[in-house]
Order: structure tokens, then sequence, then C-alpha cells
């Protein structure tokens, strides 16, 4: 990020922060109100409408919706809480903090806690319990990180350019009257003539945000390899549960198997990346192609596809004690415990319910996920589960971040990541 920006950003947040600080009191309405407002003056065009758009209005309606809104207290303890959340993404964007940094995921654990306690609340206190899924407080405070993280997700895409000599065929829908969530784009190189290898990308975003156009530039850099690359679409939490989401991506995986021959895919040699959120669900979704016992618990039936070999970077495995796990009530419901799926989570939980295809594994220093890499390098050597395990150490580029390979393909240790993993699949090519 340019100091320039940094500066602008940080006078802004400071700005945003005092105001939020000083209204400790006042409706929450009105601390949006306000952010907005300062954000529209200081920000770069375009950030205020990406971070805080309708902010404002939508977290109004979740305070009058929750029936304790003229609860003492009830709207002070919000209003604390959001205020330690923008406190805590001040420090963020401004280099104070880090997501790889204990104190900052004990921070955001704290803050997410103490809203999951006011969704309970809520939860209980409904006339029909059954009509409060998931879409409460925790889902909304993760959805403001979600909005900062498009502005730079789309900052950073426009910066990139994708690789020449690709053509893309796009929103191809995998399921029939398939919404946007449901269709994928096909990546292949330009004028190709022969069957190719088949890379199915799943993109990352806690679940609960992102689309197959974030992976566009890296799908590019794999297609130029020579691979047709099937980059996916699915659905988000909270407007659905996980279990939605295995079903989404267990039905593209069909959807391949059926009419990949059409588009020059080579089906005996498929392999499946995903990052982040995806690779997770390419972690999860790959068992569940090869077990009975998880193909009836989500009542998904085969698909008719194998997997050679999958690529996991930076994944989001560990669902119930990791960095992510404020966020199942996300994605399981509020009474999480108490769904079928809650058993059948973590990767030591299906490990020996199906087959996991043979798995390059990469993580780094500063990757905030980087624990959940390490306990499944470790989990699979115990298992006598093939696999390759790059654990990148601190380097001058971003490559000790999050999702690196992914985000910024064309550093040297992109390239790097990606040489590995390309070659592990050749390995595995039949």
């Amino acid at each position: 990020m340019k100091p320039g920006f940094n500066r602008i950003v940080s006078l802004c947040l400071a700005a945003v922060l005092t105001v939020l600080i000083a209204l400790q009191t006042l409706r929450v309405a009105d601390h949006m109100q306000t952010a907005r407002a300062l954000a529209a003056q200081a920000y770069p065009k375009g950030f205020a409408e990406s971070a805080f758009s309708d902010r404002r209005e939508d977290l109004q309606d979740l305070v009058d919706a929750s029936g304790l809104s003229e609860d003492a207290g009830f709207t002070e303890q919000v209003a604390e809480l959001f205020t330690q959340l923008y406190r805590a993404l001040a420090d963020l964007i401004t280099g104070r903090a880090s997501f790889a940094d204990a104190d900052f995921t004990a921070r955001m654990r704290d803050i997410f806690d103490g809203l999951f306690a006011i969704d309970t609340r809520v939860h209980e206190q409904a006339a029909d319990p059954d009509d409060i899924q998931s879409d409460g407080f925790v889902a909304f405070a993760a959805s403001i990180i979600w909005d900062f993280m498009d502005y730079y997700d789309t900052k950073r895409l426009s910066e990139q350019e994708m690789t020449e000599g690709v053509s893309v065929t796009k929103d191809i829908p995998y399921i029939e009257n398939a919404d946007v969530y449901r269709r994928l784009d096909i990546y292949a190189p330009e004028g190709n003539t022969k069957d190719l290898p088949v890379i199915i990308d799943i993109h990352g975003g806690g679940l609960m945000y992102g689309e197959k156009e974030l992976n566009r530039v890296y799908a590019s850099r794999l297609a130029s390899r020579g691979y047709i690359v099937i980059v996916i679409n699915y659905r988000l939490c909270p407007d659905v549960l996980y279990p939605d989401q295995v079903r989404d991506v267990m039905a593209a995986y069909r959807w391949v198997a059926r009419n990949g021959a059409s588009y020059r895919c080579d089906l005996n040699n498929v392999y499946v990346v995903g990052d982040s959120a995806g690779g997770q669900l390419a972690f999860y979704t790959s068992i569940v192609n090869t077990s009975e016992t998880l193909r009836a618990l989500y009542e998904t039936p085969e698909t008719g596809l194998t997997l050679n070999a999958a690529g996991l970077i930076s994944g989001m495995y560990d669902m119930k004690s990791g960095f992510n796990s404020p966020l199942i009530s996300c994605m399981l419901g509020y009474a999480y415990e108490q769904s079928p799926y809650y058993p059948y989570l973590q990767p030591e939980e299906v490990i020996d319910l199906g087959t996991l295809p043979p798995s390059y594994i990469v993580t780094s220093a500063k990757d905030f996920l980087r624990p959940a890499s390490v306990q499944l390098d470790e989990l699979l050597t115990q298992k006598g589960v093939e696999h390759q395990f790059h654990d990148w150490e601190l380097t001058l580029n971003r490559s000790s971040g999050h999702i690196t390979s992914v985000a910024y393909p064309d550093l040297p240790e992109s390239q790097t990541t990606t040489d590995e993993m390309l070659a592990f699949f050749e390995a595995h090519r039949r």
C-alpha cells in the first residue's frame, strides 16, 4: 500500500473512530451515519460506497428487528462492540496489527463472541426462533470486514492483467435455473483443439464473501500452462448455510463430469484447487466425493468425477477452534452444536470417512490461517496420506502472507508455488 494512501486511511479511520467513541451512548444509527459521512469526505473515491454503503440503515434495521432496542444497555453494548471492531480494523489497515498476531486474533474473538452472545439473546426471545437462522449481528460485523476486503480486492485486480492468449467462457449454469451463485467460468488456451487436463478452482472469502471473478487473473495464469481451468461460484453464508455450499460444489463437480468433454476437458486428469475458504471446500468436498457416509449426510448423489490431486492454499480447515470459529453461527446457525453436520467439520473428523486425493498444501509465516495448514500436514502425515507441504518463511515480498500465490501470482515466490503445485499435479497424471 502506498504511503500517501496509508496516511489518508489513517486520518479517516482516526476521525471515524473518534466520532464513534465520542457518541458511544447514542443510537447505533448515528454512529454509522457519521462514519459514512466522514468516510465520504476523506477516503479515495469509491471507498465510501464500498466500505460503508447502507451500513447505517442496515444496522438500525437489525437493532429494531431484535426486539431489544428499548432494553437498558442494549444499544450501548452493540455500539461498544462495533466501535471495537472499527478500532481493530484501523489497526489492521494502518499496519499496527496483523491477522497473524495472536493479540489481534484475541481481540477479534472477543468482539465476535460478544456479538454472538447478543445474537443468542435475540434468538432466545424470538417469537419464532426458526425464523432466525444465522443472519444477525455476527453476520453484520463480518459483512463490514468483507466490504473492506472487497475494496482492496477490486483495487488489486485493477492493477493486474489477464494472461494473453487465454479465452474465457463465462457464467455457465451448473444446475438448472441457476442464480448467479451457481455458475462457472471456463478458461482455456486460445485456439485449443485437444483435450487438456482440468483444474477446478474454488475461490476464498470466509464462506461469506467473494465470487469467481476474484480468481480471474490466477485462472488465466494456470490456463496458460496448458490446462482447462473451471472457476466456480457457490452460494454464500449467511444467506445459505455451509451444507448448501458443499452441495453446490458437488453439483459443480457433477456438471464437469457430465459436460466437461464438450469443452475439451480430459476427464481422466482432473484436479481441484482452493484458497482460504475455497481450500476448505476443496479439501472437504474431495472427502465427500469419495464417502458414502458423507454423501448420505449431505443428501448429495455421486458426482461421477475422480479427482487426481488437490492444491490447498492457505486453507480454512479449522472450523471449530481456529480464527474463523466465532463465525460458525453464520455457517450452521445459532444452534450449531445441535446441527447434524457439526460432528463432521474438522479434518480429523472426516479424514477416515473417504479418500483425500494426493494433496499439495501451502501456507506461510504471516498467513493468519497457518496453524490450520500445519495441523493438516501433521494429520496427513500421521494417516499416511500422500501430500507435499510448503511452509514459506518470511520473504521480502508478500509471499509470507495469506493466499499469496493466488492474489499476487506474478511474484517470484508465487511462481515457485505454482510451479511446485503443477509439478505435483503432473506427477499424478494418468
